[in-house]
């Protein structure tokens, strides 16, 4: 059944990880350091900032002027912050439309007021499992979901197709739906391929 069809949409992105051999080879060499979100830009419209990046990005704000206008960045946000509410109405201020969303856990850490509804994402208390699916965690609200998704290791093209089925299934109708990848840029486009082949990709990318 197709994204039409099921009235689903989804597409693929990664999550951060400089430190992965597999990132460091898809950069070219020269590349400057800040200049890799707009190369990343390239090929992929979202990426997530894992919480274990958090300070990293929220402490310091000078990475934001390189960014790509069409890049959307999402943040896992740490389950304790020191200051609740202040540095995530920080980091929405200074990116504005280029903010996705921010994916949390408990959603008191956020004051009211504090991002428009559209960019909070609260953990879903069912995660996608099937064939494939390593780990996952769900972040939802009224118009869409994220997916946050370790893929077994050594997948081949069933077992993409049965890791983007198993998503697909869990999916709540009628949503705008991202599952983000904890994996390298080759896993990646090899799951676009299949999302694309299957006829489960978001319409209109």
């Amino acid at each position: 059944m197709g994204a039409a069809a099921s009235g689903h949409s989804l597409r693929l992105a990664a999550v951060h990880d400089d430190a992965d051999p597999a990132w460091k080879a898809f950069y070219p060499e020269d590349l400057p350091e800040d200049w890799r979100f707009a190369y990343y830009g390239n090929y992929w419209k979202d990426l997530l900032i894992p919480a274990c990046e958090w300070e990293r990005f929220t402490l310091d704000s000078h990475w934001i002027r390189d960014l790509p206008d069409a890049l959307r960045l999402y943040f896992e946000v740490p389950d304790e912050l020191a200051e609740p509410g202040d540095p995530c109405a920080r980091l929405a201020a200074a990116l504005g439309p280029r903010l996705g969303g921010l994916l949390v856990a408990d959603p008191s850490v956020l004051p009211a007021g504090v991002l428009p509804p559209v960019q909070l994402l609260v953990r879903a208390p069912k995660q996608p499992a099937g064939n494939g699916v390593g780990a996952s965690a769900a972040f939802a609200n009224a118009t869409s979901v994220v997916v946050v998704l370790t893929p077994e290791p050594g997948l081949g093209p069933a077992g993409w197709r049965a890791l983007l089925d198993a998503v697909h299934a869990w999916l709540p109708p009628a949503r705008e739906a991202i599952v983000f990848l904890r994996a390298g840029p080759g896993e990646l486009e090899t799951a676009e391929t299949i999302l694309r082949l299957s006829g489960l990709a978001w319409q209109g990318r």
